[in-house]
């Protein structure tokens, strides 16, 4: 009987037979990180406005393994559920949609409002399954952008602080207005969003927020985070003012330093926000930089939720990985 049920411990190995095709030692970080990371029994009966973790769940048909999907809550707001990993056997589309069907219907029910994925742009088939199969819409795109080991300017007059909960209003608000305006019904953050939680320290990954202050208007001119799942490879994700004229240079030069306090060994990328105002100065900047695109992912979202059915066939298999992390190895 096919079923779609929880991961459980058990379930390790046939996840790593899935992705045998990455290597022993990749597809075993794969699964035990997997596992790690989504199988807390507990956390699948908390309600909607309490969970904080991943959840994934496996298509079985009697005791084999047919696919596996993960989803996780938007931090401070559990009515945006992301989908962060899809696995299934190639050309067996059909299981990848029941799982993404399953998803949209179970958290749906429960009450959640939006569902977003990140696909890289050359995953042809993938875009078609989310978007002609499960009716996602291209929602806007992001890049990813390796960092030479160049020098960056510095500047003292420019004072970086860590940020606190207490600007999470005034981030959110910035945020918000760099939105390209069209973009703004489904990109839209909340304060909460944006606040730092009693459980950030158990989510994957770890980040540090950082803000610049426009003193004359009493109000936030940057804000920007670093954040790494690894320890090794850093992305930084920078939001500027439309009224502020960015220094590029002093941000990243600072960002750098911070790592640098806690890594030596490490690889930074900066993530490029094709939705926000300024996007187009910032990649000249990059460009000027030579810095090299090493990643293009599109935000796909649904906004409400419906079931639709069709067909299976063939082997082989088909992974999708996480919005924002590099899918590569340095």
């Amino acid at each position: 009987m096919t079923i779609i049920r929880k991961l459980r411990i058990s379930d390790k190995n046939k996840v790593k037979n899935m992705i045998s095709f990455l290597g022993n030692d990749e597809a075993e970080k794969f699964a035990k990180k997997l596992i790690s990371t989504s199988c807390d029994i507990f956390h699948y009966w908390l309600p909607l406005k309490l969970k904080f973790l991943a959840e994934s769940y496996v298509l079985v048909d009697d005791n084999d393994l047919h696919g596996m999907i993960s989803v996780i809550p938007a931090i401070g707001n559990p009515h945006k559920i992301n989908i962060t990993k899809l696995l299934f056997k190639k050309d067996y589309y059909d299981i990848g949609k029941h799982l993404v069907e399953f998803i949209i219907s179970r958290f749906g029910a429960k009450g959640a409002q939006t569902f977003i994925a990140a696909v890289d742009d050359s995953h042809d088939e993938l875009l078609k399954l989310f978007i002609d199969g499960c009716g996602f819409r291209k929602c806007a795109s992001e890049e990813l952008w390796r960092v030479n080991n160049i020098d960056f300017r510095t500047s003292e007059t420019t004072v970086f602080r860590r940020f606190r909960n207490s600007d999470a209003q005034a981030a959110a608000m910035l945020f918000n207005d760099s939105l390209i305006t069209h973009f703004k019904p489904s990109l839209l953050k909340t304060k909460n969003e944006f606040t730092d939680s009693f459980f950030a320290g158990l989510s994957d990954g770890t980040e540090f927020k950082y803000v610049l202050e426009d003193i004359n208007l009493r109000t936030l001119a940057a804000f920007f985070s670093i954040k790494t799942y690894d320890n090794h490879n850093y992305i930084i994700d920078v939001t500027i003012s439309n009224g502020f004229i960015p220094d590029y240079d002093v941000i990243l030069g600072f960002a750098r330093n911070e790592i640098q306090k806690r890594q030596k060994d490490f690889t930074m990328f900066i993530k490029s926000k094709k939705y926000i105002q300024n996007s187009e100065n910032f990649e000249e900047y990059l460009k000027e930089k030579d810095f090299k695109c090493v990643q293009n992912q599109m935000i796909l979202v649904k906004d409400f939720y419906k079931l639709i059915k069709q067909e299976i066939p063939t082997h082989e298999v088909i992974l999708f990985a996480e919005t924002g992390r590099p899918v590569f190895k340095i």
